[in-house]
């Protein structure tokens, strides 16, 4: 694969993620979420299970253990610390704010919830973080290839019987994008096509269940990724270069948004006069984009990325040339 290859696809894969990371701000936007709860129960259908595909796609199983616990560290480390400043946040001012999730237990029940049941946004990390080990572990020390992926499906499956934080239904969908980067599949190639958005629309007009443990929502989630990847030839390169620098921030914007979004409430009377909600929520959604790069470029700053990612978690704007 040629070097502008490589670029392409990795460009594309960062604006799934961009769009799919401006999806979840979206819909943890109360005054959103409650103006349009269809649209939000779709979006809320399709929107993680697209991310752990992409995540278990992107993952190099190849990697020597050293390699593999640095990036292992960026995960947990980062997880467990805005986890526990989460619960205790909403646990000391949730009734406060009017947070959804809320946490009065001590120190046990506090550790517990990190261990076995988290809580916000932030599942999505402990998730990631069991299912990369599982399969990282069997195929390195038990067998690789496909039956390694079967035997951590397996293991992820008993797993999820016994740790109420790690979804089953989840766990399927990185075990997908293992499977693809198995296979060797382009997943731009398998699933880009100029009649995505079509199905996805007839999905959402047909499907008597669209909720996240359907079935329905692997379709949502495959078509919005093939409407995504068509999409980026019928946009200006400015717009493809901006989403995918948002998504090449996504990580970020997981750990700061939480902290943000439960405060746009406040000001919602200001936007009154507009009964859509639109003008809000495109203020709301810039607004805790904004705040979740300027934290990001702060931690870096101050050198807290090293200590709890081991790395530094802002990624500059970095635009591809024009063909």
């Amino acid at each position: 694969m040629s070097e502008i290859m490589k670029k392409e696809r990795i460009l594309e894969l960062d604006m799934a993620k961009g769009v799919f990371i401006l999806l979840m701000v979206l819909f943890h936007l109360g005054l959103f979420n409650t103006t349009y709860p269809f649209l939000c129960q779709i979006i809320y259908s399709f929107l993680m299970l697209g991310f752990m595909l992409i995540s278990g796609y992107l993952f190099s199983v190849n990697k020597e253990p050293r390699q593999f616990m640095k990036g292992l560290y960026g995960i947990v480390v980062p997880y467990c610390v805005f986890e526990i400043v989460y619960l205790l946040g909403v646990g000391a001012l949730g009734e406060s704010l009017g947070a959804s999730n809320t946490f009065d237990g001590g120190v046990l029940a506090l550790l517990g919830k990190v261990a076995l049941s988290p809580s916000g946004t932030f599942w999505y990390l402990h998730t990631m973080a069991i299912c990369l080990t599982v399969y990282y572990l069997v195929n390195r020390y038990v067998v690789k290839g496909l039956s390694g992926i079967l035997i951590s499906a397996v293991i992820l499956y008993a797993l999820s019987l016994a740790i109420a934080g790690l979804r089953w239904g989840d766990a399927i969908n990185f075990i997908i994008g293992f499977l693809f980067r198995y296979a060797n599949w382009e997943i731009k190639e398998k699933l880009k096509s100029p009649v995505s958005l079509l199905c996805f629309v007839l999905i959402c007009v047909f499907a008597n269940d669209i909720s996240r443990d359907s079935v329905v929502s692997i379709g949502l989630a495959f078509t919005s990724l093939g409407f995504i990847f068509d999409l980026k030839e019928r946009i200006p390169k400015c717009l493809s270069n901006f989403i995918a620098y948002i998504g090449r921030n996504s990580f970020a914007i997981f750990l700061f948004s939480p902290f943000f979004t439960v405060f746009t409430k406040f000001y919602a009377p200001l936007f009154a006069f507009d009964g859509s909600a639109i003008l809000w929520t495109i203020f709301s959604l810039s607004l805790v984009v904004s705040l979740c790069l300027f934290s990001a470029m702060l931690f870096d700053r101050l050198s807290l990325s090293r200590i709890i990612a081991g790395k530094n978690i802002y990624s500059s704007y970095k635009p591809m040339a024009k063909d």
